[in-house]
């Protein structure tokens, strides 16, 4: 169908799934709020570009001739931002932010063929998945761990569940996302068979998808990007189709939280086919379980791991304030909890459920110092706390001395990432001197070094904190990097820091560098980078 006519036509049974998401919902989720991965600064956004690519490149899509449309994929075929997030192992996991062109051209095909997408997502009878694209508020369409409002009905399903069965069986999929071939795609909508007798794009829609999807990744067939959101509705299509097939061999009572299965098994026989038959679900589409992550596990056990039930039952006074001697022993069990298990998962914990203390029990002023300065020691030690501070300590907690407290623990995150090769951590550093308008205490020259990280999003706050703090040294040689980058003409460096030249390139030298969408963009306004 014709996507400006697919936009303004109602869709019935847009509204009988589990999504229940149009095709205008969804374009709006995935362009205006699903660009940039949750893990990346929240300056970061992509608001406004749903309009901006409908008005553009809908008409780009809707060509019939096979030939013309595969040309204009092509065309806007791009490489990729790479950011390095930090894990609560304190190791990177590789995210990418796709090209605006791409990504907008990868979203509108998948507005195309939406409907095709959500009935195929919606055939496993009980639905296996619990994270996919939907409405979440604020016209967003996903978050990686909204459960939604059938939590508590799971909730009482899988504890069913638990009462006929003798073991639970966990599973990974092994390195989903990168592992995921784009030719699968149209394996799992049309089968293996009638995918490969119809190659074209305009013959089936999965040979369509597969194509808007290479775009994102420089024309690559192996893998998806992780952080956008876009890629979390292509691997639900081949998602799905594992899970149908395991359906048709009889498993029902099976969860899935993106890539990690959990089974209920009656006998141990029962643990071990489910893992063989879901192993041969997985070779059809060239992926693999995880071994390292695999358990077949004997009930009855908790319900909850033993470090969130430690935490859970540490008692907090019923009434009036909260000492920081009670703050304390709490973060010093999380700790406790966190040597244990060997990452920082229960501080993450301790420091969300603090938060929430600030509703009817209140911390005194000392206490509010006091916690303030400890997490922001615990996020010296446990960098992957850094991007919570913001919403779970400092909005939460505002004490007297917040502003130097922060200004020195964002200089000391920067001078930890510097040495430990930490973009991540120098980016949300970068951001916190930005949101809170405070000077770092770090020299132009040690500043200058970030840029030799070669990180675009992290130089991208560092120009802006440059420009505001009339950093000249820093601002040099980010002109340097920038002229570096616009002599190369290569289109493949500069799509790698796309966001760069949008900061420092006027609508000319965007244009004279093959970045027309690009530029575009700045003619209309549209800003990726805004300080809350």
């Amino acid at each position: 169908m014709d996507l400006k006519r697919l936009l303004n036509t109602p869709i019935e049974c847009a509204f009988s799934t589990e999504e229940k998401l149009s095709a205008e919902d969804l374009i709006k989720g995935l362009l205006d709020f699903g660009l940039f991965s949750e893990k990346v600064p929240p300056c970061f956004t992509s608001v406004g570009l749903a309009a901006a690519a409908k008005e553009l490149l809908a008409d780009d899509i809707n060509d019939k001739n096979e030939k013309k449309l595969k040309e204009t994929i092509e065309k806007y075929s791009s490489d990729y931002i790479r950011y390095e997030a930090l894990r609560d192992i304190n190791v990177p996991r590789h995210l990418g932010i796709p090209h605006p062109a791409a990504y907008a051209i990868q979203v509108l095909g998948i507005s195309q063929h939406w409907g095709e997408i959500f009935e195929h997502c919606n055939k496993p009878q009980p639905q296996f998945t619990r994270i996919y694209v939907r409405h979440i508020g604020n016209e967003r369409v996903f978050e990686m761990n909204y459960k939604g409002c059938e939590k508590f009905e799971i909730e009482e399903k899988e504890l069913e569940w638990m009462a006929s069965a003798k073991y639970l069986v966990k599973a990974d999929i092994a390195s989903c996302f990168p592992s995921i071939y784009t030719h699968s795609i149209p394996w799992a909508l049309h089968g293996k068979e009638e995918a490969k007798k119809k190659s074209k794009i305009t013959a089936l829609s999965g040979n369509f998808l597969d194509k808007v999807t290479q775009s994102i990744r420089d024309r690559q067939t192996n893998g998806l990007l992780i952080g956008p959101h876009s890629s979390n509705v292509i691997s639900e299509i081949v998602l799905t189709k594992i899970d149908c097939n395991l359906q048709s061999k009889g498993y029902s009572e099976v969860s899935r939280h993106i890539d990690d299965y959990t089974y209920y098994a009656k006998s141990h026989k029962e643990a071990e086919r489910f893992l063989k038959d879901l192993g041969m679900s997985l070779r059809e589409f060239e992926m693999s379980i995880n071994d390292k992550k695999t358990q077949i596990l004997e009930l009855p056990r908790a319900s909850t791991e033993n470090w969130i039930h430690r935490l859970n039952t540490f008692t907090f006074p019923n009434s009036g304030e909260i000492k920081f001697s009670t703050i304390g022993s709490y973060l010093d069990l999380a700790l406790d909890c966190a040597h244990t298990l060997g990452k920082s998962t229960p501080l993450n914990y301790a420091i969300k459920t603090l938060s929430g203390k600030n509703d009817g029990n209140k911390l005194n002023e000392r206490a509010k110092r006091m916690y303030t300065q400890a997490a922001v020691n615990l996020a010296l030690a446990y960098p992957y706390l850094a991007p919570l501070l913001d919403k779970f300590v400092f909005e939460k907690y505002p004490c007297r001395n917040q502003l130097e407290v922060i200004a020195k623990f964002s200089s000391s995150l920067i001078k930890l990432g510097l040495q430990k090769l930490y973009p991540d951590a120098i980016a949300h550093a970068i951001y916190y001197a930005l949101r809170y308008k405070i000077t770092l205490d770090i020299t132009e020259e040690k500043l200058s070094e970030i840029i030799s990280l070669d990180d675009c999003l992290t130089n991208v706050v560092l120009l802006e904190y440059a420009n505001i703090n009339n950093l000249e040294e820093v601002k040099s040689a980010l002109k340097d990097r920038s002229e570096k980058l616009k002599n190369s003409k290569s289109k493949r460096e500069i799509a790698k820091n796309w966001l760069l030249a949008y900061q420092q390139w006027t609508e000319k030298d965007l244009e004279g560098n093959d970045q027309q969408f690009l530029a575009k963009l700045k003619e209309m306004g549209i800003k990726f980078l805004v300080i809350p």
